[in-house]
């Protein structure tokens, strides 16, 4: 054992650049394949808190690109005028929007303010904030993560422009930064303050992008996601209603497809690093023929060649696989990159499992690439090898 440690040792530290290299050329597409995972589980847990909700999106039924009339909010709610099993409606229309002199797009909603409280309680207001909300028309609750990036804090007063008609300043009065909230980077404010802005502008009024509809049970949900369509059927507003995972799931691929984009391109990256792995064992076997043909020659049998050839490719890569591995762990674990904000998933969470499973799959390349090589080694006749070196 001690004879076979001290010739792996001697091995890696013969050409510490090419050592260095592999061991690169397999850290990076590990730490992309740990990132692309982490995006990847952070869409799903993004979907799955979704699907907690009990929410129904209602959009117009060619595109949500089409507006739908405010008034599709009563003709809803006189399904369940009792409340108890479609607990809540709310109408929303999206802005965008952003700061004057800044390019930095932000995510602002327009909400009906009676029914926001009620259709997402995963915001977490305070009883002060839902008083604040509903006594101030201009009312903004802001997502904690835009804030913190935008220096903003309760009780601030702020301008944004919409990135949609009527492309006209908004003034706001800041009531809540949402630090209990699930959802850290959305801005809310309230619809009726943006209808007053239209209605002075000369601009049409009383549309929406979609509606949310909060349901009391799994039961409801599927109850209503049928009825609310066959309300409007056949009207010039036809809907299309879906349940928020399907929503959102739909909207993701539409818009990113980032589980299959980022599952392909981590595919890629793990092929690159077996070819890379691959190429630079074939060199190092081709270099030591002589040494593992005098090994051969002197007792050690083919099985110790081949286990010589595979502890060094799994050496490697180990090494380079721990590097991709700990590193993303590490930086959005234990630094300031915790903090990081993105679209639709919120935060980057790199779990352990990731980790890792990932050094399993860098294992699997140091095997991979060290297969022909190993195979080779043990099937290799001293008197051919020794020739070949004349």
């Amino acid at each position: 054992m001690k004879l076979r440690l001290l010739y792996l040792y001697r091995n890696l530290t013969r050409n510490p650049l090419r050592t260095a290299l592999t061991c690169a050329s397999v850290a990076f597409p590990i730490m992309i394949y740990v990132l692309s995972m982490a995006v990847v589980d952070g869409v799903q847990r993004f979907l799955d808190n979704s699907a907690r909700q009990l929410r129904l999106a209602v959009t117009q039924k060619t595109s949500i690109a089409n507006p739908l009339p405010a008034g599709h909010r009563a003709r809803m709610e006189s399904l369940d005028p009792s409340r108890t099993r479609l607990v809540a409606v709310c109408a929303m229309r999206w802005i965008g929007g952003q700061r004057e002199n800044d390019p930095v797009p932000l995510s602002t909603i327009a909400v009906d303010a009676d029914t926001f409280v009620a259709a997402f309680p995963e915001q977490n207001l305070t009883p002060d904030e839902i008083a604040a909300w509903q006594r101030d028309k201009q009312a903004l609750i802001v997502g904690r993560s835009t804030a913190a990036q935008l220096g903003w804090k309760a009780g601030d007063r702020v301008s944004l422009r919409p990135s949609v008609p009527p492309y006209i300043p908004l003034e706001f009065h800041i009531i809540s930064t949402a630090e209990k909230a699930e959802d850290n980077i959305t801005n809310f404010f309230r619809r009726d303050y943006l209808e007053d802005v239209l209605r002075e502008a000369g601009m049409p009024e009383g549309v929406v992008t979609f509606f949310f509809v909060k349901c009391g049970s799994q039961a409801d949900l599927h109850h209503f996601r049928t009825k609310i369509d066959e309300l409007f059927a056949g009207s010039p507003d036809e809907t299309k209603t879906q349940d928020e995972k399907t929503f959102m799931n739909e909207f993701i691929t539409q818009q990113f497809d980032l589980p299959r984009n980022l599952t392909i391109l981590s595919a890629l990256t793990v092929f690159v690093a077996t070819m890379a792995a691959a190429n630079t064992m074939s060199m190092n076997f081709r270099d030591r023929i002589g040494e593992l043909a005098t090994l051969k020659s002197l007792g050690f049998g083919g099985r110790y060649a081949f286990g010589l050839i595979q502890a060094e490719g799994l050496a490697l890569c180990a090494v380079g696989g721990l590097i991709g591995a700990a590193g993303p762990y590490v930086a959005f674990t234990h630094t300031a990159l915790r903090n990081v904000s993105l679209p639709i998933i919120q935060s980057l969470e790199i779990h352990p499992v990731t980790c890792v499973r990932a050094l399993l799959i860098a294992l699997a390349i140091g095997a991979l690439a060290a297969a022909w090589p190993s195979w080779a080694a043990a099937r290799m006749r001293v008197v051919t090898a020794l020739r070949s070196l004349e």
